[in-house]
């Protein structure tokens, strides 16, 4: 083989029909051809220099093919389209196909230790693949997509599209962040890379007037640490690099316009020899030979032409590809001829048969792809077979009445397993261990499966979560973000130090707008008032979110990924810190804490509890604070000094397995919990006393007598090494495989947990001979399915439980009793416990809770906790209590309140067009009111809240853009929790609460108000057998005569208007007449369409009269309910509150008429809406600052034209809606009421 090359015969076989672009080419290294890519996506083989067709197959996508890549028994391929990369055998059966979940960027074109190729997507990720069998190995993230994969000897070299060359580690996908992995050849792109060597090559791109252009420039680097060296100039600008084999410092560089140039890197200096291709395209591809002797190029045209390095010797039938004739060719199988069969009308179709085979076929699926087979079909019943008749070979029968509509109808299967209150069919005796809760994991029991709340048409509230709980303890529901707290909450609700605590501080004045230690005292509070019905926490787990993001400790929040890509285990462990951490913080009145713990007689406790010396500590770290000394040897000098140590959470740590001279630690509970306590350390520093780098012995020192009340542990297991220890019980391996107990040996069957344990402390390097007893309160547990994905659930020693064992599980809303065996065994891999709590049972008595505040100070209710600095005096409609106004035992009390959207609800769809609910629309409390019996209110506060609000649902709630924010609000502004506060007053006085649809309100509020003392006028105005509950709105209209809620809600108007159909309801029910009454209601409720009827006419023209209406007495103060209509020409519109409502043709013409200024405009300060009625405008009131309006109307029965502006007097009564704050109709007529400046 000479040093030069010469042009040979183009190869013009690719292509039968019309000529297609090459799109990449490969020498095969063992056989005499070559592998070629076309446009359509198809490889195809091509035999010795004359190019006869071999075997072709597609290798998916129908894109061009990207890549070949030939070995000594495959084909590796993949296409532009990036659907995926596979091998195939040479003749054209597939081995593998990788297809990732984003499309393919690039594959390298050689391996790493002979079966790792890499291959990267457009989603920027970096993937290392199985040669041998297309299996993903690593994934690695990369900054920019990945256009060019190259295996160097130590380094995989990564090409992208922003001009980059980054190093990876070739064993695992990761860049190599040192200085020496970054360089950026070409600005705008790479085209190119190849290695030889330590070189590596590149061509690509650059930017010059603002355009991309050629760079006529090869790149070349030293790869050992990516130092340029001189460039190699190609005027033509290189569009291909290939190194030539056996030449290791020869490069060919080719141009897109077949200009060809073989260099030696190391003498660019050197003439270098020059070829051009005779081509009438441009050139889409370039392979090399495995020995040089061959360069094909592959141009647009279908052709590839050629370049040799051998000798002519005039027969080109000699000419070899790699110099050798190597392996024979695969050709593709020829299928044997079909008999020819001579066809007659006596030929039996038998004749053709079935082909022979000696392998199963594609239809003998094995039973892991069969179906389960189809049922029998029903038996035909008796009734139909007696009266069946025959017709020509077909019976036929009428069908019995009784099997109308039966028969023929496909049998519906519940897949569905949740239960509504709404569904009539469903059955009360089934029990929910008969459902299956999750069938996404079989081996785990149904009890601690994953349990979700669907959601009906009618909402969350027709779930039926009683069918799930059936005990008197309250479980939490789940569809709340950061709801995985749920069972470390259960856990403190039956851990009583903790739980009284809780309840205790939010009697206090606590200034802080979010405090963990006041959320849980409500959640307590809550569940403990509950007996068993559902609760939720969403205040609670909003303050997590809101004091998380606060400290920037955003893993602690769940934003509602896959269950399968979150450790829970590690995430309430960590949540667990940060919550002991702020109930420390927050219950801190220092110095001004009670004394819970009595001090010992320990220098430590004494010293830290002397009255003369320090006050108590925080409450929290009175009960859970490890307060040792840490005692730190220096083992060189021998040096001992201490410092303090306190702690309130303890790491359990695990022994590692012993060497054959160390002796054999603990490997009990007890033991493992009492060497985690003391935690004995090693580590190097330089002593300050012998000034030597020596090793340091660290451990804590606690007297027995001084470890807490309460033992708060993070179980830290996070392997199997760990969890093996835990692993036991009546049915699992024995704990502790190796090892000793500290009393007696672990053995075959029995636990590791146990319900109650001695520990001990540790005083000058020995145990103390003291030991005290702990039990185990309760623990969180992570429960993992077969799919990986994992939820939380508590298991709690219930006190003073009333049932045969006092362990309950609470999974959410799934509350069950268990037995000690169940609760304390960790059968398998699934159950990993999280955090647990113990409780030092001697001194449990001693505690002392007495200087501890205890019930909330009545006066909330007196004063007035108005926090907004714009508040209008004119909006204010409450007068709070007075103090003998204090409400006692039975007092009614009317409430309604409104509440606006902090998160849109989550839904589904479905192909079929349906949709399911995942997650509802997460509502927080905006406003409520609470009224006297008389009807006037004492509590109607605006909710303060910093959480950015998604929709003020201001149809509903009347709640607009700055109502809730203390700078721009006009009423009376109260934060959250002094409004909980309030209505936790109210319930434990014992206040009866009036309203509508309470039980929805009280659930979003998160308080529980006991049944009796709840009047819902929803369940007053219900007939069972017609499923249907009626709306205040319709309630109001057709038993008060009144219309409310025309164009916003207003909780006052809902409160007032619930009181009075309680009034109306004990009127009728005193006369007997309610049930009659019902039946009428829900006959007019039908005909209606459930909803007050549009105003009709009366009349015609624009006279009318004003008609009275009456209604039941409410109040008789200036802050009654107005009542009475007015009737137009057209239509009518209700007057209430001062405020003429309704849509009412009437009152527009009228007002055309008169010269009122048309809807949307304004009169003095009132506005008048673009539906045709007066609306409540700014102030909620035909009011204003201005001149008011004035008009002549005429008494009833009498007609006369409105006569210009309508100024002047009233004709049948004098009205003036003067400028102060509006005037308001009273009760019936003839009554003379002041509002404001405004008189009647």
């Amino acid at each position: 083989m000479s040093a030069a090359y010469r042009t040979a015969p183009p190869i013009a076989t690719l292509h039968d029909t019309f000529a297609q672009p090459v799109s990449a080419l490969c020498f095969d290294p063992v056989s005499d051809s070559i592998w070629a890519g076309t446009e359509t996506g198809t490889v195809v083989a091509l035999h010795s220099i004359q190019g006869i067709r071999g075997v072709s197959f597609p290798v998916g996508g129908g894109h061009p093919v990207r890549h070949i890549s030939v070995g000594n028994n495959f084909v590796r391929a993949y296409g532009v389209a990036g659907v995926g990369v596979g091998s195939w055998a040479k003749g054209g059966m597939n081995k593998w196909f990788y297809q990732p979940t984003a499309s393919l960027a690039a594959v390298s074109n050689n391996t790493y230790a002979t079966n790792v190729i890499a291959a990267s997507t457009e989603d920027q990720h970096v993937l290392l693949l199985n040669s041998m069998t297309g299996a993903a190995l690593r994934q690695a993230a990369t900054s920019s997509v990945v256009t060019h994969l190259q295996f160097s000897s130590s380094a995989l070299l990564a090409a992208s599209r922003d001009g980059f060359i980054r190093v990876h580690d070739p064993r695992s996908g990761m860049r190599r962040e040192d200085g020496e992995s970054l360089i950026q050849p070409h600005t705008t792109g790479i085209e190119d890379i190849q290695t030889s060597g330590n070189y590596l090559f590149t061509i690509g791109w650059s930017m010059r007037r603002g355009h991309a252009f050629p760079d006529p420039l090869v790149k070349m680097y030293d790869i050992r640490n990516m130092r340029p060296l001189p460039p190699i100039p190609f005027s033509d600008g290189p569009a291909f690099i290939n190194v030539l084999p056996k030449q290791s410092s020869s490069l060919i560089i080719t141009s897109n316009q077949g200009l060809v140039n073989v260099v030696d890197v190391s003498d660019v200096a050197n003439a270098s020899s020059f070829n051009q291709l005779e081509t009438g395209s441009y050139i889409t591809s370039t392979a090399v030979s495995s020995n040089g002797s061959y360069v094909a190029f592959g141009d647009a045209s279908g052709a590839i032409h050629l370049l040799t390095a051998t000798e002519e010797n005039g027969d080109q039938e000699t000419e070899l590809f790699n110099g050798f004739e190597g392996q024979p060719a695969e050709w593709a199988d020829v299928p044997e001829p079909v008999p020819e069969i001579t066809w007659t009308d006596e030929t039996p179709l038998n004749t053709i048969g079935m082909p022979y085979y000696n392998e199963l076929l594609l239809s003998s699926w094995t039973p892991a792809l069969a179906t389960s087979p189809c049922p029998p079909p029903t038996k035909i019943p008796p009734q139909i077979l007696s009266t069946m008749k025959t017709n020509d070979n077909v019976a036929y029968a009428a069908l019995p009445k009784e099997l109308r509509g039966r028969r023929n109808r496909v049998v519906q299967t519940q897949t569905r397993e949740a239960r509504f209150r709404s569904d009539k069919r469903r059955n009360e005796s089934i029990d929910m261990e008969s459902l299956s809760l999750d069938d996404s994991a079989e081996e785990v029991p149904r009890l601690y499966r994953k349990v979700e709340i669907e959601y009906s048409k009618f909402g969350v509230e027709d779930f039926d979560f009683g069918f799930y709980n059936k005990t008197p303890y309250s479980g939490l529901e789940t569809h709340i973000l950061n709801s995985y707290t749920n069972a470390l909450v259960q856990v403190l609700n039956y851990s009583p130090t903790v739980a009284r605590l809780g309840r205790s501080h939010i009697t206090t004045n606590c200034p802080r707008e979010q405090c963990l230690l006041c959320e849980l005292g409500f959640v307590v509070r809550m569940l403990e008032d509950a007996r068993g019905t559902n609760c939720q926490s969403s205040n609670f787990c909003r303050a997590v979110g809101l004091l998380a993001h606060a400290q920037n400790q955003l893993e602690l929040i769940d934003y509602g990924g896959e269950p399968n890509e979150i450790d829970y285990a590690h995430k309430i462990q960590a949540f667990h810190r940060f919550l002991v951490d702020h109930l420390c913080l927050e219950g801190n009145a220092f110095p001004h804490n009670p004394e819970i713990v009595k001090p010992s007689n320990s220098p430590f406790q004494s010293e830290l509890h002397s009255p003369t010396q320090s006050p108590a500590a925080a409450p929290i770290t009175q009960l859970l604070g490890v307060d040792a000394k840490n005692v730190v040897v220096c083992t060189n000098c021998k040096a001992v000094r201490e410092k303090e140590n306190m702690t309130h959470v303890v790491d359990m740590i695990y022994p590692r397995k012993p060497l054959p001279n160390e002796p054999i630690p603990a490997t009990d509970f007890a033991g493992i919990l009492q060497s985690s306590l003391v935690r004995q350390l090693s580590y190097k520093a330089t002593c300050q006393t012998c000034k030597s780098f020596a090793t340091f012995l660290s451990q804590r020192s606690i007297p027995t007598r001084d470890l807490p009340p309460v033992l708060a542990v993070n179980a830290s297991v996070y392997g199997e090494d760990s969890l093996r220890f835990w692993m036991g019980g009546p049915n699992g391996e024995p704990a502790g495989a190796w090892g000793r107990a500290r009393n007696e040996g672990v053995g075959r069957g029995r636990r590791f947990l146990e319900e109650r344990v001695e520990i001990c402390g540790h005083v000058e390097g020995v145990d103390d001979p003291d030991t005290v007893e702990y039990e185990l309160r309760g623990m969180v547990v992570q429960i993992t399915a077969k799919d990986k994905s994992s939820h939380l659930i508590a298991i709690v020693k219930v006190p003073d439980a009333r049932s045969e064992s006092p362990w309950y599980v609470f999974n959410d809303f799934v509350v069950r009793n268990v037995s000690e065996d169940e609760a304390l065994s960790f059968p398998g891999a699934w159950k990993v416990p999280s955090i647990l709590y113990l409780e030092r049972v001697d001194i449990r008595p001693k505690l002392d809770f007495s200087g501890l505040p205890d019930g909330l100070d009545p006066s909330i209710l007196c004063q007035d906790t108005n926090i907004s600095i714009n508040r209008d005096q004119s909006l204010i409609q409450h007068e709070c209590l007075r103090f003998e106004e204090l409400p006692t035992p039975g007092t009614l009390v009317a409430i309604d309140a409104e509440f606006v959207s902090m998160q849109q609800e989550e839904i589904e769809y479905r192909s079929d067009g349906t949709n399911r609910v995942l997650r509802p629309a997460r509502l927080s409390l905006a406003r409520v009111s609470v009224l006297r019996e008389g009807g006037v209110p004492f509590i109607d506060d605006h909710i303060h809240t910093s959480e950015a609000i998604v929709d003020y649902l201001t149809e509903f709630s009347g709640i607009r853009y700055g109502d809730l924010d203390p700078r721009l609000s006009r009423h009376t502004l109260t934060p959250l929790k002094v409004v909980y506060k309030k209505l936790r007053l109210l319930v434990d006085r014992g206040c009866i609460f009036i309203g509508h649809g309470l039980s929805k309100d009280f659930r979003i509020i998160n308080i529980f108000v006991p049944p009796e003392q709840v009047i819902d006028t929803v369940d007053l105005y219900f007939l069972r057998s017609r499923q249907r509950r009626l709306s205040l709105r319709f309630l109001a209209w057709i038993m008060l005569n009144i219309r409310i809620q025309g164009i916003e809600h207003d909780s006052v108007e809902d409160a007032r208007t619930a009181l009075s159909l309680f009034q109306a309801y004990q009127e009728l029910e005193g006369r007997g007449e309610f049930d009659r009454k019902l039946d009428e209601i829900y006959r007019e409720g039908k005909a209606t369409g459930w909803r007050p009827p549009p105003v009709e006419a009366v009349g015609s023209g624009l006279a009318g009269a004003m008609t009275p209406t009456t209604s039941p007495q409410r109040g008789g103060t200036p802050h009654g309910t107005p009542q009475g209509s007015f009737v137009g020409g057209t239509g009518s519109g209700a007057v209430s509150g001062g405020v003429v409502l309704g849509r009412t043709p009437g009152l527009r013409a009228l007002q055309a008429q008169a010269g009122f200024p048309s809807a949307g405009q304004q009169i003095g300060h009132s506005r008048v809406f673009g539906s045709g009625g007066f609306g409540p405008g700014q102030g909620g009131g035909v009011f204003g600052g201005g001149q008011g309006m004035q008009g002549s109307f005429v008494a009833p029965g009498q007609q006369i034209p409105v006569m210009g502006a309508l100024h002047g007097a009233f004709a049948g009564f004098n009205a003036n809606f003067g400028p102060g704050g509006g005037g308001v109709f009273g009760n019936g007529w003839g009554g003379s009421e002041d509002g404001g400046s405004g008189r009647r």
